[in-house]
């Protein structure tokens, strides 16, 4: 059984190579670098996620299956985009950086860090929980669409690490 808890500065080392795994097939089967290895993520953005206790770990039988972000409030870069689910931005949640061990691909670990960040959502009474997409990530839209995300849009949004480019967001209602 999949075991989600928060992480801790003890699990960087196992959080960078899960990452760096991550990248590896994220660039394999997207064809771009938006997650590059040294550009995002990196040490720092783990940091200050398990700083602010946002930065979450899925394991299973003891082993590091997977991770992701879980930030309070919709994302600014998000503007003004037709959510479905009206609601106050402390009443949202965005999930960024969903990683899977590339190992584990393909057994269900990843839609069972979503209804486990959907548990969450709830115990917090949030409403909403949002994402962001890469246009060309075609394999995260549907995974995402399978884990019961909506297509909201596509807007043009930049973040360091990809610059302005196209990104579909979704949206899950708790």
């Amino acid at each position: 059984m999949l075991e989600i808890r928060r992480a801790v500065q003890a699990d960087m080392t196992a959080v960078l190579e899960l990452y760096d795994s991550v990248i590896d097939l994220f660039q394999a089967q997207t064809g771009t670098t938006a997650w590059k290895k040294g550009v995002y993520p990196v040490e720092a953005d783990f940091r200050k996620a398990i700083g602010t206790g946002t930065l979450y770990l899925g394991e299973l039988k003891g082993r590091l299956a997977g991770g992701m972000v879980i930030t309070q409030g919709t994302d600014r870069s998000y503007g003004d985009a037709p959510w479905r689910v009206d609601a106050a931005d402390e009443e949202t949640a965005v999930i960024h950086t969903l990683g899977v061990s590339p190992d584990l691909a393909g057994r269900g670990v990843g839609l069972l860090m979503m209804q486990k960040a959907a548990e969450l959502a709830r115990e917090r009474r949030w409403k909403a929980l949002r994402l962001d997409v890469l246009e060309n990530n075609v394999p995260a839209q549907r995974f995402y669409e399978r884990a019961g995300f909506v297509y909201i849009q596509t807007k043009q949004i930049w973040y360091e690490s990809t610059g302005l480019a196209s990104f579909l967001l979704y949206e899950y209602a708790v």
